[in-house]
């Protein structure tokens, strides 16, 4: 009896991992990749020639990589972003 017990437990704990991993990878998805990225942030935030640009770059590339095309884009100078 003992030893079915354990095998419960461990295909719960099993199951319960599956979930967790399934739930990381959903809300994880929607973000570009790196070259994607690149590419939309060039698009929004040019050549960066300052220091601020450089922060708005680097704030565009973390919002559109964790959130895609869910990244807002905030009409200021320079731009900012934000993943809601």
């Amino acid at each position: 009896m003992r030893g079915s017990c354990r095998s419960k437990n461990r295909e719960s704990s099993l199951f319960v991992a599956a979930l967790v991993a399934a739930a990381g990878a959903v809300s994880g998805c929607g973000g570009y990749d790196a070259e994607k990225a690149r590419e939309v942030c060039a698009e929004h935030v040019g050549d960066v020639t300052s220091p601020g640009l450089a922060a708005s770059y680097a704030d565009c590339m973390d919002c559109f990589q964790e959130c895609g095309s869910r990244c807002a884009v905030m009409e200021s100078a320079p731009p900012q972003f934000a993943c809601p």
